[in-house]
């Protein structure tokens, strides 16, 4: 025989001692404290559901439902702030609240049970569908709990959605007939296993996100937010790999800032970081959206650029060349008429080797500078 106050009690203490969990690991950052609220909610909704005897009539029920739907609600808000979305107060409160005050001045008097518990469990359904929709709208392969934490959340809503129409004949909590130990034990177990599995993914994902940043920050150049050279090195392989299957034109140009250590002795390393900057800005909206911009030292970059032909990457340089002229004309109020020069290479995935291509893309960029610089050599 199952003892519905001890279940329900159990059930409290373990909510609880999540939430206090949640709020010792989260990350830093107040937004994070939603992670505890919905296990902090659904211990206080399962603290009325103990003894709901001890408020009269049915508020002990109505404020145990109460706070168990705050409990969902916060959930969908806890996947909001992971995402450093802020809280949408009304959305959250409102509808529960609403359902509250319905309860006791509308569903009570009238006797209204079936439309009591078809919004109750409407309430779940769609706090429960919210950040399912959130977590599954898009595939994030750097977040592998992303998926299943949607999945659950979305399994939630669809048995909350199966359950309502039969409201009226399933017991309560499932629907709005009288409770039944094995409806209450049904539910109590749904919530603990989905808290169990939620709490995990959660934590999971905020690991699985501390983890990318730290990845991003090692492939990163701190100044300029380029890749930098680790990286390079590490897509090289993946190329390389790729290469055996794809016969594919691959651009790269080779570019460095002209008189660069002239422009530091002269104005100082602050305004010549400003320089790289520029270069590095102008880089970005000189190729596509599809192309690669590294920083592989000093003043030193490489764009790669696949599926280029030779007069593609021609242009692309030259819109390098041209907007960074103009962009470094004057640097922080300072004349400082900075340039670059360009060299370029093209080859056929598979047929050159990406180490020859970028030699070759070195060759003609100094090829440029004895020239006169100020150019682009291809």
């Amino acid at each position: 025989m199952i003892h519905i106050p001890t279940l329900l009690g159990y059930s409290a203490a373990l909510l609880g001692s999540i939430a206090l969990l949640m709020v010792a690991i989260r990350p830093p950052g107040s937004r994070f404290a939603w992670f505890a609220a919905p296990f902090a909610a659904g211990a206080l909704g399962c603290m009325f559901l103990v003894s709901p005897a001890c408020l009269p009539e049915k508020a002990g029920l109505h404020f145990g439902a109460f706070f168990i739907s705050l409990a969902f609600a916060f959930g969908w808000q806890a996947v909001r702030a992971f995402f450093d979305l802020p809280a949408r107060w009304v959305s959250l409160i409102a509808p529960s609240t609403a359902w509250l005050i319905a309860a006791f001045l509308l569903f009570d008097p009238y006797g209204l049970e079936e439309l009591n518990a078809a919004v109750r469990i409407g309430l779940v359904a769609f706090y429960s569908g919210l950040p399912a929709r959130l977590l599954l709208q898009k595939a994030d392969e750097s977040l592998p709990s992303k998926l299943p934490l949607g999945v659950i959340f979305a399994v939630s809503a669809l048995l909350a959605g199966i359950t309502l129409p039969f409201v009226t004949w399933l017991p309560q909590p499932l629907g709005a007939a009288q409770p039944q130990a094995w409806a209450v034990a049904l539910f109590n177990g749904q919530i603990v296993l989905e808290a169990l599995l939620a709490s995990a993914l959660m934590v999971s994902m905020s690991k699985e996100r501390v983890s990318r940043e730290f990845y991003e920050a090692s492939i990163r150049d701190p100044l300029t937010t380029l890749y930098n050279r680790r990286f390079l090195d590490q897509r090289k392989v993946s190329w390389q790999r790729s290469d055996r299957h794809e016969a594919r034109q691959r651009a790269i140009i080779y570019f460095d800032i002209d008189h660069f250590k002239q422009i530091n002795d002269k104005h100082g390393h602050a305004l010549g970081d400003d320089v790289i900057v520029i270069a590095a800005r102008v880089a970005q909206k000189a190729v596509r959206k599809k192309d690669w911009v590294f920083r592989i030292g000093g003043e030193e970059f490489l764009c790669v650029l696949p599926d280029c032909s030779a007069p593609e990457a021609l242009a692309a340089a030259q819109r390098l060349r041209t907007g960074f002229q103009e962009a470094a004309l004057t640097v922080n109020g300072q004349r400082i008429e900075a340039t670059l020069s360009a060299g370029i290479a093209v080859g056929i995935a598979g047929q050159t080797n990406f180490d020859e291509l970028t030699l070759e893309a070195d060759r003609h960029l100094y090829m440029a500078k004895q020239q006169g610089r100020n150019r682009v050599i291809a």
